[in-house]
């Protein structure tokens, strides 16, 4: 009898302790984090580093986006999507189901990278003139690379001159002829250099991106033009 007091007693232990075991077992979720951006992400939870780095599909032509899955724990939490420091997506209180594994799509564009993609292959023409000379400019945008471009169609003779046998700090350059100025790096809508003239003075040439893309500003010393977009 007493043998079998001391089995019945042990079942009974066995399972009690098995039925907390089975709730632990399935006490477990997922959540995969899919990167229709076109940056490289990290994907948090609840403020706590999940999985990740997951590149943006701007990394491969016609990606579907790439993923990454962290486990978690079920029951509510907040999903951020971070770009090194900058969270550029989240979602607050997303149930996430006791055994589910459900998909958190991020499909976020950089604004800046948005206008950019915009512009990208655009021209943009426009005409100085001053009492020296006369010239078309030409602006062709290549990604984030402003391609500067000008034409003198008049010039007074002694310029002309000048030009013709590259003198007194002009490039040597014929009338008529359109010929490649400069090659100068966009931030944001804005593209800017200083350059160093024969006499060692310097001078600052800024180019602005208008908000709606049609029209960029072509600042200098006594220089003002606006070119348009064709």
């Amino acid at each position: 009898m007493k043998i079998a007091s001391k089995i019945l007693l042990t079942v009974l232990l066995l399972l009690s302790f098995s039925f907390p075991l089975a709730d632990r077992a399935y006490a477990i979720a997922q959540i995969t984090m899919v990167n229709r951006s076109q940056l490289t992400l990290n994907l948090y939870i609840d403020g706590n580093f999940g999985c990740g780095p997951v590149l943006g599909v701007g990394h491969f032509t016609n990606s579907p986006g790439l993923f990454c899955t962290s486990t978690v724990t079920p029951g509510p939490h907040r999903l951020e999507a971070r770009n090194g420091d900058k969270v550029v997506q989240h979602e607050d209180d997303v149930n996430i189901g006791d055994g589910t594994s459900p998909t958190w799509t991020v499909n976020y564009e950089d604004p800046e990278q948005a206008f950019l993609t915009k512009i990208n292959g655009a021209r943009y023409l426009g005409h100085r003139s001053n009492e020296e000379f006369s010239s078309d400019e030409e602006v062709v945008i290549n990604g984030t690379t402003l391609i500067w471009r000008d034409r003198i169609t008049w010039a007074r003779p002694e310029i002309a001159r000048a030009m013709a046998t590259g003198q007194y700090g002009w490039r040597q350059r014929q009338i008529g002829q359109w010929q490649d100025h400069d090659r100068l790096q966009l931030v944001g809508r804005v593209a800017s250099k200083t350059y160093t003239m024969y006499n060692d003075t310097t001078y600052t040439i800024t180019f602005t991106i208008s908000e709606d893309a049609n029209s960029i500003l072509l600042v200098g010393p006594n220089l003002r033009v606006n070119l348009y977009r064709q």
